[in-house]
Parts: structure tokens; C-alpha cells; sequence
């Protein structure tokens, strides 16, 4: 079974080995949480509380998850990849293997929100997935590629 092509019709790039962009999220599941742990330790020095009860975890998981979205949004809309992707030399590319125009930008952003929102379960999927895709990537009709690309939009 041929599992690299994702529409056999159209000329596509190979999609990114799944290590590879477990790497990749991994390297921005780092950033998050030192973004996240720089906005508490800043919340402390300037005289915030910071508490153990049930509610406190519960707007540390809030501000977590708004920190989460901001990242993954902005990196895909301003760049088309995140800072993890970019370090591991992987790139989002349309499934007819063009780099992808705003809409698909903003769609692969909603993706990433649904899967974070569900415990990281849009993520998993590729692990079930015939295609090896993610929530983000059907959502979007993009996926990523390790696989060097021109970086001009397709208007």
C-alpha cells in the first residue's frame, strides 16, 4: 500500500515521517510551556498569587490552552508553519502540493484548535489515520512535508 501520496491524482510532495512531527510538536510543546511558565513567573514577580485549589488549575489550564492557540494560530497564519516545523525542516503544503493560500491558513489554525481542545486527540489521530493526517490536515486539505518546496502563494 502506497502511503506517501495523499490524492494520487495530483502531484504531491511525500508527507513528513511521523517521528518527525512528533519531533516537531514536541519542540513546540516546549516553547508553549516556557511561555507558559515565563507568564507565571512574571504574574509572581509582580505580586500575583499563585493558589493550589481546583479553580486555580483551572485558569492555569485556560491561560495554557489561550497561550497554546495563539501560538500554533500566529505561526501558521504569519509563517505556514510553527517554530518546531521550521526547526526540523518541515513545511504545510495543499494537497495539490502548493503552498497553501490564507483560507487554508485559517482552517489548518481551526484545526489546531479542535485539537487541542480535545486532549490532544486531533494529534492522535494520524495514529489511526489510512493517510497518516491530523485533524488540522483534513480540516484544511494541507499536510506537511519534509520535502523542499517554493514558498511562492497560489493566488
Amino acid at each position: 500500500m502506497e502511503t506517501h501520496r495523499i490524492h494520487p491524482a495530483a502531484p504531491s510532495f511525500p508527507v513528513a515521517e511521523l517521528i518527525t512531527r512528533r519531533l516537531a510538536g514536541l519542540l513546540d510543546g516546549v516553547a508553549v510551556s516556557g511561555v507558559f511558565a515565563g507568564f507565571l513567573a512574571m504574574f509572581r514577580s509582580l505580586g500575583g498569587q499563585l493558589g493550589v485549589l481546583k479553580i486555580n488549575f483551572a485558569i492555569y489550564a485556560i491561560i495554557f490552552f489561550l497561550i497554546y492557540i495563539l501560538y500554533f494560530g500566529l505561526f501558521t497564519l504569519f509563517s505556514g508553519a510553527t517554530l518546531g516545523m521550521q526547526i526540523r525542516g518541515l513545511s504545510v503544503v495543499g494537497m495539490d502540493g502548493a503552498f497553501p493560500d490564507t483560507r487554508q491558513l485559517v482552517w489548518r489554525s481551526f484545526g489546531y484548535f479542535l485539537s487541542g481542545g480535545t486532549l490532544l486527540l486531533g494529534f492522535l489521530w494520524s495514529l489511526w489515520d489510512e493517510d497518516r493526517l491530523t485533524w488540522q490536515d483534513r480540516i484544511s486539505h494541507t499536510y506537511i512535508t519534509s520535502a523542499a518546496i517554493e514558498e511562492h502563494p497560489v493566488d
